[in-house]
């Protein structure tokens, strides 16, 4: 039976038709690109050794064979800095020096020296005065918007807040008004009671399959304490690493190789009340695509069930 679900962070309507994903299928050879095995590319602008072929460096970490991870000036940028419509930087995050590294083999060592870069570009961009909104995020192969294979993330300073972040910040501040109590707590709150849509739950964040999502399969990352991006300690990135390297390969273990974004959701300037917003991550994976009835209507269905992908993902940190 369809049901008609809400997301709570941003009042989405979704209907959850289980049933959709035993529609039948032309059978088609699998689109899904293969997994890369050489460690160094020649070609490749984002591998060691071809720092030239880069542009200009912004950050690095790195150790006594050579750096790590990286960030660079995207030479094909969104947003620059010229234009009086809207100002920003756009960057590049090499996640690993690896040509075969990827979310779902990188160590939790590797996911540290990411998440530490992640911090020291997103606090250096909010210092501009100009800048409202700081997004990060990763497109995993070519379904999901890469346009290189080597694994990289990417980071954008923008005069304006997205309209996403907006609705989302919007509704929280709705939601407080009303109830005076924060929905990210209350949400944490009922989903550890609930149990079913828990994935892990640590000290620091707890990660779920959402109760209603337009994206079939996603999984949301919460920060459990109310903190900016950019105050994020070095425990946080410790265990969010482990997080990280457990949950993909748990994805990879039951999805695959299978193409994703990464987006994390942080505090906008203009937000007046910081608490009523919690730092959270979606990670979304690109099996399926938006029809006429998404398209035309604005709603959006779902063919995940929460509670079964929860209980296929599940793990505890050690």
């Amino acid at each position: 039976m369809q049901e008609l679900r809400i997301d709570e962070v941003n009042n989405d309507l979704v209907i959850v038709a289980n049933n959709r994903s035993k529609r039948p299928m032309d059978k088609i050879k699998n689109q899904t690109e293969e997994e890369i095995q050489v460690e160094y590319d020649l070609n490749c602008p984002f591998c060691r050794g071809n720092e030239s072929y880069a542009t200009i460096e912004r950050y690095k970490i790195e150790d006594n064979s050579g750096w790590l991870t990286r960030s660079v000036d995207n030479k094909f940028p969104i947003v620059d800095e010229l234009s009086d419509e809207i100002y920003g930087v756009h960057e590049v995050i090499i996640d690993t020096y690896r040509h075969n590294g990827t979310f779902y083999n990188m160590s939790e060592l590797e996911f540290q020296d990411l998440f530490k870069t992640y911090k020291n570009r997103y606090k250096e961009f909010m210092k501009n005065e100009s800048v409202q909104y700081v997004n990060i995020f990763k497109n995993f192969l070519r379904k999901s918007g890469a346009s290189l294979t080597h694994p990289h993330s990417q980071i954008i300073s923008l005069s304006i807040v997205p309209p996403e972040i907006t609705k989302e910040e919007e509704v929280a501040s709705k939601y407080f008004k009303e109830n005076k109590t924060y929905l990210y707590d209350d949400i944490i709150k009922r989903e550890i009671k609930y149990k079913k849509r828990v994935i892990n739950d640590n000290k620091y964040f707890l990660t779920i399959v959402p109760y209603a999502s337009k994206y079939s399969g996603e999984i949301r990352i919460i920060f459990k304490e109310k903190i900016k991006f950019e105050q994020i300690s070095d425990d946080h990135i410790k265990e969010l690493s482990k997080v990280f390297n457990k949950l993909f390969e748990n994805l990879y273990r039951v999805n695959g190789y299978d193409p994703f974004n990464l987006c994390i959701h942080t505090h906008s300037k203009k937000l007046e009340n910081n608490d009523e917003f919690n730092v959270h991550m979606h990670i979304i994976p690109r099996k399926y695509s938006f029809g006429g009835f998404e398209l035309g209507t604005g709603m959006y269905v779902s063919s995940t069930n929460p509670e079964e992908l929860a209980n296929k993902l599940n793990f505890e940190l050690d």
